[in-house]
């Protein structure tokens, strides 16, 4: 099996051990680096910049999920612009909403999320151009706003989706989707084919749509471990109240409200005990390097093309998690 793979960064730890992961995963064969806009984190847009000096190659940067509720266009197409022009076909970027609860903490309230994402995106193409942009939304208003320079290669953009209008509208406007991590490999099936669906409608050619999804990836030599790795970042990412259909449809017991609750106090170590090992391998990858292997084959057969994995552990393990990324990406599974 080779397959294109990705290494996602969340925020949590400090930039240079971000560095220091990023130049290992460059060097295992990731093909995308995609660094987390957590409210209240490392900054994802100067992070990829940071990436593009200190691991050099061909790895695309990838910022995520730049939020429409929080962020200008003028300042985020300038910042990207930015990347591309000092990593040339470098710069990619995932739009999408951000989380409920981060949002309200930051005084926002998300209010007709496709529509907001939308006008972000168009917003961010027109300015890319170089020409004056005229746009009158809901969300976004621009009167005559350019940028100086251009881009010299185009610039994707992912739309970061849950829920089934938003997963329409990565067909309808983006070049690629991401799925969030925590869904199960049905959820990713069902998800692509609605994005297709609607790309269809459209009468859009889906010839190189990116089909992307985040997986919190633990490998460890005895399972175990990266069992327990994987449940507390599956715990953290359940505090989203879009992830309520992919639990549901999976049958797992899961008390989502009370991972809520638990998230919200920032109460880490509470949540994580809701959530069961059978959750745990239904919603990531995690086991030993064999396992890991043979699941990373159960989500690119549900359609990914580019598994974004979130490597979790002691050191050790996110050695051997690499080492699985050097023997999938080189095709040697």
């Amino acid at each position: 099996m080779a397959v294109r793979i990705g290494v996602n960064f969340d925020g949590f730890v400090p930039t240079s051990a971000a560095i220091a992961l990023a130049r290992d995963a460059v060097a295992a064969g990731a093909e995308s680096l995609w660094v987390a806009e957590h409210l209240g984190y490392r900054e994802a847009i100067a992070t990829c910049m940071a990436f593009a000096f200190a691991a050099p190659g061909r790895a695309r940067m990838v910022p995520t999920a730049i939020s429409p509720y929080v962020s200008h266009p003028v300042p985020t197409a300038m910042a990207m612009a930015t990347l591309e022009e000092v990593a040339p076909g470098r710069a990619a970027i995932a739009v999408g909403t951000g989380n409920p609860m981060f949002l309200k903490e930051s005084g926002q309230e998300m209010v007709k999320p496709v529509r907001a994402v939308r006008e972000f995106v168009a917003a961010l193409r027109a300015l890319w151009s170089g020409e004056p942009v005229h746009q009158e939304g809901e969300f976004v208003t621009l009167a005559g706003a350019r940028l100086a320079f251009t881009p010299s290669a185009e610039i994707p953009i992912y739309v970061a989706a849950i829920g089934p209008d938003m997963t329409r509208l990565a067909g309808r406007v983006g070049d690629g989707i991401v799925l969030s991590a925590g869904v199960s490999t049905d959820t990713v099936r069902r998800s692509i084919a609605l994005a297709a669906e609607a790309a269809a409608a459209e009468g859009r050619d889906m010839t190189g749509f990116r089909r992307a999804g985040y997986i919190f990836f633990g490998v460890s030599e005895n399972g175990r471990d990266a069992i327990d790795a994987v449940r507390t970042k599956l715990a953290f990412v359940m505090r989203n109240k879009f992830l309520a259909e992919n639990i549901k449809a999976s049958g797992i017991a899961v008390d989502h409200e009370a991972v809520i609750a638990a998230i919200a106090r920032r109460d880490i170590a509470g949540a994580a005990a809701l959530v069961s090992d059978e959750a745990v391998d239904a919603f990531g990858i995690a086991g030993t390097p064999a396992h890991c292997i043979k699941r990373l084959e159960d989500f690119v057969a549900a359609g990914l093309d580019e598994p974004v994995l979130g490597l979790l552990g002691s050191p050790e393990n996110c050695r051997l998690g690499l080492d699985v990324i050097r023997r999938v990406a080189g095709g040697a599974a």
